[in-house]
């Protein structure tokens, strides 16, 4: 209210100080003066009306304002008070929560001390007996390893698989002619055959074979060691002087059971010396 009389003051104010700084105009009637005068006032007025108007909008629009920023102080002071309890109802509950956190923490760690002490005492025992029982177990386990070993060294022995022969059945040979050694001094294991000159492998491994050969003046021989139907050793000799030679080849094979080692001529006109140990044929088994 004091702030529309206020309002009205200061409008009478102006329209006093409009009134006296009207400017002079000629000289006229009475009635236009006034007619001029009431016009203005006119005029005035409804700015006037219209001035308290937004005024009057104006006050609404603060007061309501002024109510709302009222209840958002109360409701923000409400919802302050009621945060500061939650706050307070929360961290009491923490507080408590943590005590108990604290205790059952206390009494788990206790309690797997204990289990824990139990579990070093029960391991301590058992291996104390597992080392009593690795103990027997070892006694038993070296005295039947023992006894592998020693039936393993009865199996691994090699067995005695040898030959030695001499003399060919023929002196004079074609082209691969089989020699056939028909004097046997040496047959271990009975794989050479006197009636074909073959060694037939009856125990699987390394073998080593030999032959020596002997030829006279004016003559040559051309022998080889066959395996398998190859020829893996080779030899050749010719004698054009007046003496006689001696000759020899070897060989390491790896045969497998039934394998067949024999001694062949590689050429016609293979002319050994008829003397008969001079020319021979001998193998052994040396591993297996």
């Amino acid at each position: 209210m004091r702030l529309q009389l206020t309002c009205m003051f200061l409008l009478k104010n102006i329209i006093l100080a409009t009134s006296a700084r009207e400017p002079s105009s000629p000289a006229c009637s009475r009635y236009d003066y006034e007619e001029r005068l009431l016009e203005r006032v006119l005029r005035n007025e409804l700015s006037i009306e219209n001035m308290l108007k937004e005024i009057r909008e104006t006050n609404v629009k603060v007061e309501s304002a002024l109510k709302l920023m009222h209840e958002d102080r109360h409701n923000l002071a409400a919802s302050k008070e009621e945060m500061d309890t939650k706050i307070k109802a929360t961290l009491h509950d923490s507080l408590k929560n943590m005590s108990d956190s604290v205790a059952f923490m206390k009494h788990l760690h206790e309690e797997m001390g204990t289990k824990l002490n139990d579990a070093v005492n029960t391991s301590m025992i058992n291996i104390s007996d597992a080392v009593v029982q690795m103990k027997e177990n070892s006694s038993k386990t070296g005295l039947q390893l023992k006894k592998d070993i020693d039936i393993l060294k009865e199996q691994l022995t090699i067995p005695s698989i040898y030959f030695r022969v001499h003399t060919p059945a023929d002196f004079s040979l074609d082209k691969d002619q089989d020699v056939v050694y028909t004097n046997v001094r040496v047959n271990e294991g009975q794989g050479y055959d006197p009636k074909t000159g073959i060694f037939t492998v009856s125990v699987p491994g390394l073998y080593i074979f030999t032959v020596q050969y002997y030829v006279g003046p004016s003559t040559n021989a051309q022998l080889a060691m066959a395996h398998r139907g190859i020829q893996i050793q080779l030899t050749y000799t010719a004698q054009v002087s007046g003496n006689y030679a001696t000759s020899s080849m070897q060989v390491f094979v790896r045969a497998a059971m039934s394998d067949q080692i024999w001694v062949e001529s590689r050429s016609s006109g293979t002319q050994l010396c008829n003397d008969g140990p001079f020319n021979s044929f001998t193998g052994a088994l040396i591993h297996m």
